[in-house]
């Protein structure tokens, strides 16, 4: 039963140690791959620590170990790979993508086609040979267990140094569990504390503080690794006899002496695992004791030449001096042929016996460590604190400093009143430009005299956590810069990131305004105000003169200080000239999208239910411009057909998300009896963040006459409602502007929308 049970134990800890081992294969993976080196090489590094992993906290490497440790393996290349393209994919996207989120994302951009699955798949396949090249000779060496000739009786070994003159001392296997579990489990706590700090840095978009600390906790297990390689020895203990004969204490490797062929004493060899002393038969332990007393012979006559194999099989302690005594083994010297010195730690695994005369045998096992478990989690939270306050001082020096709600001059900042104003209105909002500020374009003003740009946007259906992600931004866009010095937030003092700011409506708004320099003297500024509702104005700046900060940060905050909700939208601007869409004019405002760069889509509006922003408003809608749109169901609904593509348009309740409201539409249009080609029918694609969905599907029209494919889509624009699109392909409508066309789709609806060929399922 004891002896079950310390299998048991061995087991688990040679789980742990190839676990530990296989995370030094992760980290060459990913390390090496962004070198740009091939990574496959860290596959032998991944096998060959997995294995001496298990081995050096198991014990020994049983057929069992080998087994959990080639799952392991597995497992563990398979994510080291998928985690070293989620990194260079993270790095390669410029960080719009965290390395979690491009984790995740992986499947999908392999099936989709945005990554070519012959480089991903070959890479993984190159990796598996060479963990298979490092695997099966580490197995092979570590399992072998060769048959050999029947080993030949010693002779003339007890004459020359009588047994009984001899005491031999052999380790016992369950004495070594205290010392075995107290190391392995004194690298736990800074395992899973670096683990849980990754994983949270993960979330937070990979802050260096948290990604430092938990980088700080993963290097004080290895620095327990370190530390606990003394008392490893207690895991080959039983390997080891210690012998007092002929005036001098021996310590015998039972398994080097046994591959000498004069001295065999067992029928197997055994290299990389050890010998176990109680492994062996009577008989063989009898051989054993003789072939021990015949080498000492030799070695103690002289007989032998130094740092021959006897000489480091069985090891003459000469003049053994004891130095101190720990609670697991003794600590002391042994005299070289040379005159100098040598240490040598004896574990506490050996009942009955005492390294040197006056010290006290041992009579029970070492005690088990619970100090050095809480060395490791003290050392864990140390250097992971270490790791945090040089991420934190790195990240201020790479990012600059905050500067409070003031300015850069040191002033309180408040909004900045031009002479001359004129009102600017876009979906449902306005607000006050200076009237000497140039048009650039639709959404973009210019000051003539500092040639610093505004560019306004407004978008619905947001929350805070979208809202911060649009004014961190600029922070991904441009940190890589070489010019980059620093950023500022206006109200980094402040504990939440939006602070309140109440406009000229009335409405209170959660804003902040992040300021983001350049070693050239320029700055970018970004701007977000968030309604309650979900509203979000988004204020870019680009500032291209060397001072004037403080002038335009004041410029933005009349800017939003001036909002006013207005419950309508407005199209084409040029100068002050304002055009309001009612229900009188809103079908007539059907036009080609030039303000967008568009030369065949249109932009129409579209009635909104009343209940989705409480008051009567109106959405725009982009469909292929043609001189027949049809508005349809009172103006909620606008279609429109040119170049062999119809867009159909309406917003739609849902109490769901977008994939609710997409397979909604496709449950309808196959109900609708159109015949279905289901293997033109995919999954519905979702990206939760955004909660935009889509969804494809093939018909025939005419008895197989005509074919068609349609795209379904749906994108969220306030909670509980969505704006769902119908995109269908007429195949043998198709022309030369249809690829044109098709393009400015994928612009209008931020999708990568399918080319296809005339005719194509035909």
């Amino acid at each position: 039963m004891e002896e079950e049970r310390t299998r048991k134990e061995n087991i688990v800890a040679g789980v742990v140690g190839a676990f530990l081992g296989s995370l030094i294969g992760v980290v060459c993976t990913v390390v090496i791959g962004q070198l740009g080196y091939v990574a496959a090489i860290s596959g032998l590094i991944m096998a060959v620590c997995a294995l001496k992993g298990y081995e050096l906290l198991g014990g020994t490497l049983s057929k069992k170990g080998v087994a959990v440790s080639a799952v392991l393996i597995l497992a563990m290349t398979w994510f080291a790979h998928r985690l070293s393209w989620a990194v260079a994919l993270a790095i390669a996207l410029e960080q719009e993508l965290t390395i979690l989120e491009s984790f995740r994302a992986i499947p999908y951009m392999l099936e989709s086609g945005i990554l070519e699955s012959r480089p991903y798949w070959g890479d993984l396949v190159m990796l598996y040979l060479f963990t298979l090249l490092g695997a099966v000779p580490t197995i092979i060496n570590g399992l072998k267990n060769t048959a050999m000739p029947e080993a030949p009786r010693t002779a003339g070994g007890p004459a020359q140094a009588p047994e009984t003159e001899a005491v031999f001392c052999s380790a016992r296997r369950e004495w070594t569990r205290p010392l075995r579990f107290g190391a392995s489990l004194s690298m736990v706590p800074g395992l899973v504390l670096g683990v849980i700090a990754i994983i949270a840095a993960a979330q937070m978009g990979a802050p260096i503080s948290v990604s430092m600390a938990g980088l700080g906790c993963i290097v004080s297990s290895f620095v327990m690794i370190f530390c606990a390689l003394p008392m490893m020895q207690a895991n080959q203990a039983e390997s080891y006899l210690y012998v007092r004969a002929a005036g001098t204490l021996w310590r015998v490797n039972l398994a080097m002496l046994n591959n000498m062929d004069t001295y065999r004493f067992a029928n197997k060899l055994v290299t990389l695992t050890g010998m176990c002393w109680d492994s062996l038969s009577m008989e063989e332990q009898e051989r054993a004791r003789a072939s021990v007393l015949r080498a000492v012979s030799l070695l103690n006559g002289g007989q032998v030449m130094p740092g021959s194999a006897l000489s480091r099989a069985v090891l003459p302690l000469t003049d053994y001096q004891f130095e101190r005594e720990t609670d697991w083994g003794w600590r002391g010297t042994y005299a070289l042929r040379n005159g100098r010195r040598k240490r040598i730690t004896i574990p506490k695994c050996y009942p009955g016996f005492a390294p040197a005369p006056g010290l006290e045998p041992c009579q029970e096992p070492a005690p088990f460590q619970w100090r050095r478990i809480a060395l490791g989690l003290v050392l864990a939270a140390a250097l992971g604190a270490v790791g945090y306050i040089g991420g934190s001082a790195l990240e201020g020096k790479l990012y600059g400093s905050p500067s409070g709600g003031k300015t850069a001059s040191g002033n309180e900042l408040t909004g900045q009143a031009p002479g001359s104003t004129l009102t600017y209105e876009i979906n449902g909002v306005s607000c006050e430009i200076d009237s000497t500020f140039e048009m650039r374009s639709a959404d973009t003003f210019q000051d003539p005299d500092t040639l610093t740009e505004y560019t306004l946007s407004v978008q619905t259906g947001m929350d805070e956590d979208a809202a911060v992600e649009r004014l961190l931004q600029p922070i991904s866009d441009y940190r890589m810069s070489s010019s980059f010095q620093g950023f500022s937030f206006a109200h980094a003092d402040e504990e939440d990131t939006l602070v309140p700011l109440t406009a000229a409506d009335g409405m209170v708004w959660q804003y902040e305004i992040l300021t983001v320099r350049f070693t050239t003297g320029a700055a970018v500024h970004e701007a977000v105000a968030l309604a309650n509702d979900g509203v979000l104005v988004e204020v870019q700046v680009n500032q291209t003169k060397t001072d004037g900060e403080d002038e335009v940060k004041g410029t933005i905050l009349y800017i939003l200080e001036s909002l006013r909700r207005t419950g309508s939208s407005q199209v084409e601007i040029t100068g002050p000239a304002q055009v309001e869409i009612t229900e009188e004019n809103y079908q007539s405002l059907f036009h080609l999208g030039t303000e967008w760069g568009w030369s065949h889509t249109a932009v129409g509006y579209i009635r909104v239910p009343a209940e989705m922003f409480g008051y009567d408003a109106f959405v725009d809608a982009h469909v292929p411009y043609s001189d027949r749109p049809e508005y349809l169901e009172d103006g909620t609904v606008l279609r429109a057909a040119a170049h062999g593509m119809e867009v159909s348009v309406t917003i739609t309740p849902s109490a769901g998300d977008a994939r609710d409201v997409v397979e909604a539409a496709y449950e309808e249009m196959a109900a609708s009896g159109l015949e279905i080609v289901a293997e033109g029918v995919t999954e519905t694609f979702f990206l939760e963040e955004e909660d935009v969905a889509a969804k494809q599907a093939a018909y025939w029209e005419d008895g197989q006459s005509r074919a068609r494919i349609a795209i379904l889509y749906a994108d969220c624009k306030q909670d509980g409602f969505y704006l769902s699109a119908r995109i269908t392909y007429f195949l043998e409508q198709l022309d030369d502007t249809y690829p044109e066309l098709l393009a400015e789709l994928c612009d209008a609806y931020a999708i990568n929308l399918p080319e296809v060929e005339p005719m194509e399922l035909s």
